[in-house]
């Protein structure tokens, strides 16, 4: 017997950084590490959250006034790396976790966490913070690395074999919206990321200030699709 689709249980897919794992600032502090390293000027947190822009690359291109040349862009990348696993386990998981992970399996849901982070360092980090047991399949990036999200989330969904259709993405920034909309998924925004609100807003999603609150609108943006 066909289950109806209302009836059908929603997938819900984590992003990491900026999202479950609340390191906005070790990222900034990374950024301008690498930046100082190269003989670039820091940048301010206000200029990360509205500038803020995917592929990275094209960020660092508007942040420093020109397009980065190969080797340039290859060693800012490299350092940029160092100073994240140097710092990265000062972050904590944000306001909310893992006590909504745990009331969304509750209610008989599925969820995973998908991050254009590198696979290798992901991987045990999730474990360090305790979370790694709560999804079906935890995924960073691999070589070669996809450019977008959108092609990363739709190899994600097809290892998972869950219809996107039933998927809702909680994510921080517009390309998690763009990503979702390219495999036909739904997505929630969160604003307490690493990027502002306005710069959400463009995306046309629904936005919440809180991951309680992104989780609290799952069921109505899934009855807006029905």
């Amino acid at each position: 017997m066909t289950v109806p689709k209302m009836q059908q249980p929603t997938h819900l897919v984590w992003d990491w950084n900026g999202t479950v794992l609340n390191d906005f600032e070790i990222i900034l502090r990374s950024t301008n590490d690498s930046f100082a390293d190269h003989g670039l000027p820091p940048i301010t947190a206000e200029q990360y959250r509205t500038q803020i822009k995917m592929p990275i690359r094209a960020f660092y291109a508007d942040i420093i006034g020109r397009e980065p040349e190969d080797e340039e862009w290859e060693a800012l990348d490299a350092t940029f790396h160092k100073y994240y696993v140097a710092y990265e386990r000062e972050a904590r998981l944000s306001d909310g976790l893992p006590d909504l992970f745990r009331e969304w399996s509750g209610r008989g849901h599925s969820q995973s966490l998908l991050s254009m982070y590198h696979d290798d360092k992901l991987v045990p980090v999730v474990r360090h913070h305790g979370i790694a047991g709560h999804f079906a399949l935890v995924q960073g990036t691999t070589p070669p690395r996809p450019a977008r999200k959108g092609q990363h989330l739709r190899d994600h969904l097809a290892r998972l074999d869950v219809d996107p259709a039933r998927v809702v993405l909680i994510g921080d920034s517009p390309d998690d919206a763009a990503a979702a909309a390219s495999v036909g998924a739904r997505v929630i925004l969160y604003s307490g990321g690493f990027a502002a609100a306005q710069s959400l807003r463009a995306a046309g999603a629904p936005i919440a200030d809180s991951l309680t609150a992104a989780v609290a609108l799952i069921d109505e943006v899934m009855v807006a699709r029905d």
